[in-house]
């Protein structure tokens, strides 16, 4: 597969690259690094800032509130993009379920090395996924009975 052609099929595959075409996201791997974590390896810990982004290449990734698994990670999510967006602490810990290979992006490499339209994309795409992550969490707490009922407009 020509290398052009692996990064399309990247680029169609991760939500963090829609919109972008191939020559951008092979700009963005030459710039990121891609790493691999053994099963059980921490990736980062609840209550620390980073300034960090992960891509889930192949494996799973557990996000955990201590021992409770809020979220099982596949092939094309991304975690931890909060740091990126702010330096607040992070809300939960990430770590690897089985072996699992990365792609992480620094917030020097978003801020400083990729162009402004390549930047306002991948935050728009980050936008789009926090967005379901809402709506996903506020019917899952719809069905669960919880949150208080919206008071009636007058």
């Amino acid at each position: 597969m020509e290398l052009q052609d692996k990064y399309m099929a990247i680029a169609r595959k991760i939500d963090l690259f829609r919109g972008l075409d191939p020559a951008d996201v092979g700009k963005i791997f030459a710039k990121g690094v891609t790493v691999r974590a053994a099963k059980g390896e921490a990736l980062f810990y609840k209550g620390t800032v980073g300034n960090q982004m992960y891509v889930v290449l192949g494996g799973k990734v557990g996000i955990l509130d201590g021992e409770k698994l809020l979220a099982t990670l596949h092939t094309g999510d991304m975690f931890g993009e909060m740091a990126i967006i702010s330096n607040e602490p992070r809300s939960a810990s990430a770590v690897a379920l089985e072996d699992s290979a990365l792609f992480v992006l620094s917030e020097s490499t978003f801020h400083h090395l990729m162009t402004k339209r390549v930047a306002i994309q991948i935050l728009l795409n980050i936008i789009s996924v926090l967005g379901h992550r809402l709506r996903d969490a506020n019917t899952h707490l719809r069905q669960l009975g919880g949150g208080e009922s919206a008071p009636t407009p007058r």
